[in-house]
């Protein structure tokens, strides 16, 4: 009988044992591949979260398919739309904008469907006189998997006459299979816009992505 104990026994630690192992795999694993995903799309991590404000949490799969989306479309560059917006900025001006959408289809690596999303970017001028005056950029987006923050952009002009602009601004993820853990991932907008024709064109790409 206390043999028989003694082998039930021995079959209970080994059985926790190969569990514990299995779940260490797959802790490890789950962690190697994380980095890999960090290294081969330029994630950083985050240390002061005093304006990521309220970021949504998601797997590491669900971030990986917007970087992807991101990743395939880098290259792809957009027509820009100008609009004139309500209300006036002095005697004669009128406030337009340079609107810039791009849409985007993030999916898994099997190809499930995760979520459409879009990222867009509206240059507001004042138009007085022929005199055309920068006043801001406003970013905005139409995404549940992410927060999209980008402050400003830099603008100069080319010799003819045309206008050049860029920004880096950062999409931030919280990775619940990660301890929650607060990312964030550079993001390149470019773009020119000829106020004589009206017309220009832009595009987001990946700041550091190495695929």
């Amino acid at each position: 009988m206390k043999a028989m104990n003694f082998f039930f026994v021995c079959v209970v630690v080994l059985t926790f044992a190969a569990c514990s192992n299995a779940e260490d795999d797959r802790i490890e694993g789950n962690s190697s591949t994380f980095e890999f995903i960090k290294s081969l799309y330029g994630i950083e991590s985050v240390t002061n979260v005093t304006d990521t404000g309220n970021v949504p949490a998601v797997t590491a799969e669900e971030m990986e398919g917007v970087l992807e989306a991101l990743r395939q479309n880098g290259n792809i560059t957009h027509e820009c739309k100008s609009e004139n917006v309500e209300g006036y900025f002095g005697d004669g001006g009128d406030r337009q904008s340079v609107k810039m959408t791009a849409e985007y289809q993030a999916r898994t690596r099997a190809g499930a469907y995760l979520e459409e999303f879009a990222l867009c970017v509206s240059l507001n001028f004042n138009v007085d006189k022929n005199t055309v005056y920068y006043i801001g950029t406003t970013y905005s987006s139409s995404a549940d998997l992410f927060t999209w923050k980008g402050y400003g952009a830099s603008l100069s002009t080319t010799a003819g006459g045309g206008n050049v602009f860029t920004a880096i601004t950062h999409l931030y993820f919280r990775v619940s299979d990660q301890e929650n853990c607060l990312v964030k991932v550079p993001v390149d907008f470019k773009g020119n816009y000829d106020f004589n024709t009206g017309c220009g064109t832009y595009n987001f790409a990946l700041s550091h992505c190495r695929k």
